[in-house]
């Protein structure tokens, strides 16, 4: 492909990204609540259930979510899963990886990134200064943290294994959001601290060349991948068991003020 080519490639797919933004308030109403739809509760307990399976033979209960490329609900599945999980009675931690682009204390009001998992890696903070406690009912989160200079140096670190280490003893199941694969390799970074990956795909819009490359990336690295979460499905109208129109859609945004 010729630079010309590759440069109207990647404007195209930069405008369809855009195309799929939506403002933080938009993005809250897709994390879970009393009022979600049954359908979309459903979706995500089913998803549950399979990553459960997965896990039944691995001591590590350490879960990472990436994506192949911006706009494909990494986060929001993240956010999701967690609640779900902590649905069960089991104690629920989850952290924003993602400390280029952190949206993870977006999506929860008064909930800030003043201190966070870049505090603690740096030296900054405690543990116990970085966790927020009972954001929903059995669910902590550790929010991503001031943006540091070296984010894949810092998720590589021995502090980091240490972090994960020590954490995995107060936590039924850890969750990490981190950026998309194809974007920057973070994600891949932490396959020695977690059980495996779920990697999330966007219908009609993941690419099957850009989730191969993603997942040769995971290969090399020796990554596990748990399973995938198809996001922004529709179901027909009078079709199927529920008889009604389901889309779930999200996005990223490339100054972190939309989802990812």
């Amino acid at each position: 492909m010729s630079t010309q080519a590759k440069s109207k490639s990647s404007k195209k797919n930069t405008r369809s990204r855009n195309s799929l933004r939506t403002s933080v308030a938009e993005a809250r109403k897709h994390i879970l609540s009393k009022d979600t739809k049954f359908v979309i509760t459903e979706a995500y307990k089913l998803a549950r259930t399979n990553i459960m399976f997965a896990l039944s033979t691995s001591p590590s209960k350490v879960i990472t979510v990436t994506s192949s490329n911006p706009a494909e609900a990494k986060t929001t599945t993240t956010v999701n899963l967690a609640i779900t999980f902590a649905m069960t009675g089991a104690k629920v931690l989850l952290i924003d990886g993602d400390m280029r682009k952190p949206f993870v204390h977006k999506l929860f009001e008064r909930l800030d990134r003043k201190t966070g998992l870049s505090s603690v890696l740096g030296g900054m903070c405690t543990v116990a200064e970085a966790i927020r406690s009972n954001i929903r009912e059995n669910l902590d989160i550790i929010p991503a943290g001031p943006t540091p200079p070296n984010p894949a140096e810092l998720l590589g670190s021995e502090n980091m294994a240490k972090l994960v280490d020590v954490l995995s003893g107060h936590y039924d199941y850890i969750f990490i959001d981190m950026p998309p694969v194809n974007v920057v390799s973070d994600a891949l970074l932490l396959t020695k601290v977690s059980a495996g990956i779920v990697f999330v795909i966007r219908d009609n819009y993941t690419k099957h060349g850009d989730v191969q490359n993603a997942l040769s990336q995971i290969q090399l690295a020796q990554g596990k991948v748990l399973g995938f979460v198809k996001t922004a499905c529709r179901v027909k109208s009078g079709s199927g068991y529920y008889g009604k129109n389901y889309k779930y859609n999200y996005s990223y945004g490339s100054n972190g003020s939309q989802e990812d």
